[in-house]
């Protein structure tokens, strides 16, 4: 079967050599049908910069959605047909696993069951949030929840659903994710930073109050002036000093710099602000049973046509093709690629 892999040398290279995996009683086979590009978390565990990935060759990927094909004996919460998300190649003595939702075919687990047998299974608790999908969704919109979900899951962790203002620096697709999904939550104005106009327009479009062309000075004076003090959220989804600092020109004297994105730098270093009640939280990763719980309410937005994959994704391509994909990454002409298997 066909997967990506990226190498001791990390190098992401396509290999036709890795074998179907085989199911456990509490698991299922998904014959995978895409998965998209995750533009922090995959170029960060070929570059070598996820502490969670320390190990290679591992087989990349987590935005994956596909087809149950195959069961376990104790399996009862996917059937064969069902659309899942995050299935993952488990990998083999030689190859780890980097969530391995780049390959062809997938493992899910019924963690469900696995619960409730009091079994002991490896890595049960992956099966939070495989989760199943309407049957007639299309698979990239399946694809897309991943990022829709952790975004949605983070604003409901750091309480910023139904705020009255909420600020977002950057303007990828994680960015354009929370606009929509604080749009779901019913934030009343939501405020949108970045360096790319065009992305910006999408911002807008998605739901965004405003949109500050970071580059603008005098765009971002007015907007700082009229903001300063007065943000109850703000969301750096970029994740490094410049990005936490530009959160604090904006926060109210007790409001939260929530910070999502991965680009970490080795210290953190803020200038201490005039007022002396904020919270600076990381929310980078995603807690399973939250991310869980957005599955129904995202699903319900996704399925009712308030947010569609259409709104992110920008380029496809056959996994043969890859290298175009992520080369469209790296020099930022994409917002979600997503590849194709079949």
């Amino acid at each position: 079967m066909k997967a990506l892999i990226v190498t001791k040398e990390h190098q992401l290279v396509l290999s036709e050599e890795l074998p179907v995996p085989r199911i456990g009683a509490y698991e299922a086979l998904v014959k995978n049908d895409c998965c998209m590009i995750c533009n922090g978390t995959d170029l960060g565990v070929i570059e070598g910069a996820i502490h969670e990935v320390e190990t290679y060759p591992v087989v990349l990927g987590h935005e994956v959605a596909g087809r149950v094909i195959a069961v376990g004996d104790k399996v009862t919460y996917y059937k064969i047909g069902d659309l899942v998300v995050r299935a993952g190649h488990p990998g083999t003595k030689e190859i780890g696993s980097a969530w391995g939702g780049f390959s062809e075919f997938g493992i899910v687990k019924d963690y469900q069951a696995v619960k409730r047998d009091k079994a002991k299974v490896k890595d049960a608790s992956l099966g939070i949030t495989q989760q199943v999908c309407p049957a007639d969704m299309k698979s990239e919109d399946a694809s897309m929840l991943i990022t829709l979900k952790e975004t949605y899951s983070a604003i409901t962790r750091i309480g910023a659903g139904g705020c009255q203002r909420l600020a977002i620096i950057g303007d990828g697709p994680v960015a354009l994710a929370f606009v929509s999904c604080a749009r779901l939550q019913g934030v009343e104005e939501i405020y949108l930073f970045g360096n790319h106009r065009e992305k910006l327009q999408a911002g807008l479009r998605l739901g965004a109050d405003s949109a500050v062309f970071n580059k603008d000075r005098n765009e971002v004076e007015i907007i700082r002036q009229k903001l300063k003090g007065n943000v109850d959220f703000c969301i750096d989804t970029i994740g490094c000093n410049t990005t936490i600092t530009q959160c604090m020109d904006y926060i109210r004297e007790d409001g939260t710099v929530a910070v999502y994105g991965l680009k970490n730098d080795a210290r953190l270093e803020v200038p201490f602000p005039t007022f002396r009640n904020f919270t600076i939280k990381y929310v980078q990763w995603p807690l399973p049973d939250q991310e869980a719980l957005a599955h129904e309410p995202v699903v319900k937005a996704i399925m009712s046509g308030k947010v569609s994959a259409k709104d992110f994704t920008t380029h496809r391509f056959s996994l043969e093709e890859f290298q175009k994909g992520f080369q469209a990454v790296r020099d930022r002409k994409a917002l979600k690629v997503v590849l194709y298997f079949h």
